[in-house]
């Protein structure tokens, strides 16, 4: 795994710990990680009359093991 690809699972991964918004980011390594199964898209709904979608990053179970794997 590259360096650059390793801080970029990085980011993610620290949003799921601190249980915060999904990462939201438009780089295109975030869709050549999606291409390989690492990260996927994810969307949360907040709110009731008027909610309010929120759709960032998430990692995959096979991100998290390969993010872990190399920590």
């Amino acid at each position: 795994m590259l360096k650059k690809q390793f801080r970029a699972l990085e980011k993610i991964f620290e949003r799921e710990i601190a249980g915060t918004l999904p990462f939201q980011s438009k780089a295109k390594i975030y869709i050549d990680l999606a291409g390989a199964g690492l990260v996927e898209k994810d969307t949360r709904i907040f709110g009731g009359r008027f909610p309010i979608t929120v759709v960032g990053w998430a990692l995959t179970q096979k991100g998290r093991l390969l993010y872990c794997q190399e920590c």
